[in-house]
């Protein structure tokens, strides 16, 4: 018994030691280099950045990290377009090899047409033999044999004809179809190689807004996380004393509720307006981090002007239609200087890389007006906490104001 157990510690002894996780140690850590770079594949290497991307991902504790993030999603991009390019590429040589065998097996179906006609046309002018006049027109056994023997012979190459011609007809077919399933596919991955483009120059936009941004320095990378950071806390702080103490009022759709400020974390006066979905009753249940949407989902069909980098589809400064609800606009004509979601700034500044709101302004108007009826709760911070309001509406849902004077 006491060998037993001698050879089972062993046992274990030798796995730890060997240290077979030491693989998935460094799988989970975000490398500091490319490992990825040696290989030639491009599937294999779509693979094997996609599991670095997933890794990095949930490390951007640092500018170097995040640095990593964003280059490797750049070499993803690049590898997946490779493969496309790859893809596209057979696809133009099997589409003109099978144009190629569709223009032989024309030929070839003309040319039995032809000839099956022609035997079709001699078999109609000559009339059918049978066997009675063969038999009579034979002048002897052997002669009667050979003459059977060749009508035998003909008649089975007008069979063997017939198939061929129905054979060669399916075959045509089936090749037309084939060509045409396969310039589909052609189409469909043509339009995912210029998806697959514009999604690289997106993500070399982002990684070259990253580093204007934070100036290319761990300190400023720190101080934006850290100011973002303190913002969702001072938000959810305000949820937190008005759930316990705060008192509604009762606002109509459109009634001025505050003036565009920047207290509170604020790069300068604007507003961040957030939607979630939470009831009034609720309210103690409020995380910033959860529960939004996009508010652009929720606002009414307005063509607005969208600062430079403001959404991932906004390299320049422009005019935009933008919102598809119902609910009025929580300032007269805003500029948008950042949408919900990613953008190519929101990995400079929040450490999810989401903009949970819309950030905008309007310096000819800065009065901030609720977007629908509902109870507001009205919170003042001071300028170091942030002012704002939050506004439960029938429909089930909450809109934030933050940054108000």
């Amino acid at each position: 018994m006491k060998n037993i157990w001698f050879w089972i510690l062993l046992f274990f002894i030798l796995i730890f030691s060997i240290n077979p996780t030491q693989s998935l140690v460094v799988a989970s850590s975000c490398p500091l280099e490319d490992p990825c770079k040696a290989i030639s594949n491009p599937n294999e290497k779509v693979n094997c950045y996609s599991g670095v991307v997933n890794t990095c991902s949930s490390q951007r504790e640092s500018m170097a990290a995040q640095i990593v993030y964003l280059t490797t999603k750049i070499e993803l991009t690049t590898a997946k377009i490779e493969t496309t390019r790859q893809k596209i590429s057979l696809l133009e040589k099997e589409i003109g090899d099978l144009s190629d065998k569709i223009g032989k097996l024309e030929n070839s179906l003309t040319t039995i047409t032809g000839v099956f006609i022609d035997r079709v046309i001699a078999t109609y002018k000559y009339g059918e033999v049978s066997f009675l006049s063969l038999v009579l027109n034979s002048r002897q056994l052997s002669d009667f044999l050979n003459r059977y023997k060749y009508l035998q012979t003909v008649q089975a190459h007008d069979r063997r004809m017939l198939f061929q011609l129905q054979n060669s007809k399916i075959n045509f077919e089936d090749q037309k179809k084939l060509r045409e399933e396969k310039k589909q596919e052609l189409n469909s991955a043509k339009k995912q190689l210029e998806k697959e483009e514009s999604t690289l120059d997106q993500q070399k936009r982002e990684k070259e807004v990253f580093l204007q941004v934070t100036k290319n320095s761990e300190a400023i990378y720190k101080q934006n996380l850290s100011a973002a950071q303190k913002e969702a806390q001072n938000i959810q702080q305000a949820a937190s004393i008005l759930s316990q103490a705060g008192v509604s009022r009762r606002v109509g759709k459109g009634e001025t509720i505050g003036i565009m400020g920047n207290t509170g974390f604020s790069t300068g006066p604007h507003l961040h307006f957030s939607v979630y979905n939470l009831q009034e009753s609720d309210l103690n249940k409020f995380n910033f981090e959860a529960g939004y949407e996009n508010p652009f989902n929720n606002l009414s069909s307005r063509n607005l002007t969208f600062h430079t980098n403001s959404c991932d589809d906004v390299a320049g400064r422009q005019q935009k239609n933008i919102g598809s609800g119902s609910w009025d606009w929580p300032m007269s004509n805003p500029s948008i200087t950042q949408c919900f979601g990613h953008t190519p700034v929101s990995n400079a500044y929040y450490k999810s890389g989401m903009h949970n709101g819309v950030d905008m302004f309007d310096d000819a108007n800065p009065l901030v007006k609720a977007v629908d009826e509902g109870n507001a709760y009205t919170y003042r911070g001071g300028q170091s906490a942030g002012n704002g309001v939050f506004i439960f509406h029938p429909n089930g849902k909450m809109t934030l104001y933050w940054h108000l004077q």
